[in-house]
């Protein structure tokens, strides 16, 4: 059983709703479920679309042709002309479709059914209850999310009976050819996650207690979710006036001995940088959440991408160290961002964690009771009277105290200093500074996570990719089911962990996979290796590779000598 629900409609026609209420009740039914969502930047008008796999097996990839395709607006055909294949269904008014797809059409105005009841705001709840209707989803399950998704009790009410009304209406003769395999499965407590939601969670497991930002898509979703959290775990969630505030607030935090962090995207953070480097300077802990979009300027606001690496890599004026993470799916960002902070938190150093607008809109059920903790650990001294806040050390971390605990003074300031953080502009001293920041790349190195390999011990082409990439990249490569092809992903992007070295000497052909224009990761390879791509396969449409169409793509790529 593995079955594409794709919905196209209008923005403010509530499809986000239809999203939230399937994916539960697939949950609830014990299916495995995942969804995605693309959509246009604007409050109305424009189309929009919600993808959602509903399987018997765990597939988080992005598929392409929808076995079930819902148009909820006229311009929707056109829009999903491109998930259409011979074989999908097509649930539609009959003003909103063409002639070329009539032998794969059926009939159904959820519009004028939610009119028939009261108001055309039901039609969402109907078309639910006609999806459910379709895989024989339990009502009871489905009154139950309707009740906890309308807190109002009338207004409960009347979505249960627009419910019924859809549930009712697939029941009907017209739609009875329409029977697709229904595996049911044994019960499992997994919970039903989100991007935004798993790197929010990984930072509440962090021990993280400030986040500050000023809103800009598609990161806020992280502040979203956390501002609902605040007094279940005691956390400050701040919106700010712009992200040079934001930025400095939280380095002001980490000062203070809070761990903090900022949610942005590209354009925020390109204003955060004045403050990035005065933590570097300060041997401040930071970490910056950073979800991508299409750039330069306001770029493809609501669309992803995977063209941020050089920006965080590079940005910044002065050499300091950093690290840069990028989660390849939901139960690697709860890792990958505790990760993070403490590899700030212990380095005195940035962390990045890099998603992209795909990423923060995918969710999907998972088993968390195999999520991977890591044990917030505590950096912090109490200091002595003759402290030194930037002591000279074999290893460039110097124990880091904050004002108020201890009798030491505290001094930090964006001037070159000496060992007790007062100015200090002597030739050798500055050298010395510089130098013992940047001892700590090799330790961050030293912990740094190996990539994850996929695939046959012996191998002639290896495809590379990182972050959200790899559920599709892996399904891809599973359907062309080679036995000389392996998978090598990325999870931590700088500094490299060297176990990835082996596998990129080993391969005759060399792919990558990027959602960017010039190959940065790949570039970065070669920066730090020396060891050049045979193929970049990239996509910079702001859309996200389709698990066909990478497939497509990889099989032409190894065909080619």
């Amino acid at each position: 059983m593995d079955y594409t629900i794709v919905l196209t409609a209008a923005a403010g026609q509530g499809v986000e709703t239809v999203e939230a209420l399937v994916s539960k009740a697939f949950k609830e039914a014990n299916f495995f479920v995942f969804s995605d969502k693309e959509y246009m930047s604007r409050v109305r008008g424009g189309v929009n679309s919600t993808t959602i796999r509903v399987s018997s097996k765990e597939n988080k990839g992005y598929k392409q042709f929808a076995d079930f395709l819902f148009l909820f607006t006229k311009n929707a055909l056109d829009h999903s002309k491109n998930r259409i294949s011979k074989d999908t269904i097509i649930f539609s008014e009959e003003d909103f479709i063409i002639d070329e797809y009539k032998s794969q059409f059926f009939t159904v105005d959820f519009l004028k059914i939610a009119k028939n009841l009261g108001s055309a705001i039901f039609a969402n709840t109907v078309a639910f209850g006609f999806i459910s209707s379709i895989f024989e989803i339990n009502a009871d399950i489905a009154h139950n999310i309707i009740k906890n998704h309308f807190k109002d009790p009338d207004v409960a009410q009347k979505n249960i009976e627009a419910y019924n009304a859809g549930y009712n209406l697939f029941k009907d003769s017209s739609y009875s050819k329409i029977k697709p395999q229904i595996d049911y499965l044994t019960p499992k407590k997994y919970a039903l996650l989100s991007g935004s939601q798993a790197v929010s969670l990984g930072a509440l497991s962090s021990n993280a207690k400030f986040l500050s930002f000023y809103p800009m898509s598609p990161s806020t979703d992280v502040a979203i979710f956390l501002a609902h959290q605040m007094d279940k775990f005691d956390i400050v969630v701040e919106q700010f006036e712009d992200e040079i505030s934001a930025v400095n607030a939280a380095i002001g935090a980490w000062f203070g001995g809070v761990r903090a962090f900022v949610t942005t995207s590209g354009g925020g953070y390109a204003l955060m940088e004045e403050g990035v480097s005065l933590a570097g300077m300060t041997e401040t802990p930071l970490v910056v959440h950073l979800a991508q979009r299409p750039s330069p300027a306001t770029g493809l606001p609501t669309r992803t991408s995977q063209s941020d690496l050089n920006l965080v890599l590079y940005s910044s004026h002065g050499d300091f160290p950093r690290a840069i993470f990028s989660p390849r799916n939901l139960e690697d960002a709860f890792f990958v961002t505790q990760k993070a902070f403490d590899i700030a938190d212990k380095y005195q150093c940035v962390s990045y964690i890099l998603t992209d607008q795909y990423f923060m809109s995918m969710m999907y059920n998972i088993d968390s009771t195999q999520l991977e903790f890591l044990e917030p650990k505590n950096y912090i001294i109490q200091t002595p009277q003759d402290y030194k806040r930037y002591e000279l050390t074999q290893n460039g971390i110097s124990k880091r105290g904050i004002p108020g605990f201890g009798d030491g003074i505290i001094v930090a300031n964006g001037n070159e200093h000496d060992e007790y953080g007062d100015i200090t502009e002597d030739e050798t001293l500055s050298k010395l500074m510089l130098e013992k920041r940047m001892r700590k790349i090799d330790g961050i190195k030293s912990e740094s996570l190996k990539p994850m390999y996929i695939g046959p011990q012996i191998f002639k082409n290896l495809v590379v990719c990182y972050g959200s990439l790899y559920e599709n990249t892996k399904e891809a490569l599973e359907l062309l089911k080679r036995d000389d092809t392996g998978l090598l992903c990325y999870s931590q992007l700088y500094p490299l962990n060297d176990d990835g070295l082996n596998y990129l000497k080993k391969a005759q052909k060399l792919i990558f996979v990027e959602q960017n224009f010039s190959g940065q990761f790949a570039n970065l390879i070669w920066k730090e290796y020396g060891i050049k791509v045979d193929k970049l396969i990239n996509k910079y449409t702001g859309r996200q590779f389709f698990v066909e169409e990478l497939k497509e793509k990889l099989e032409m790529a190894l065909e080619v000598k």
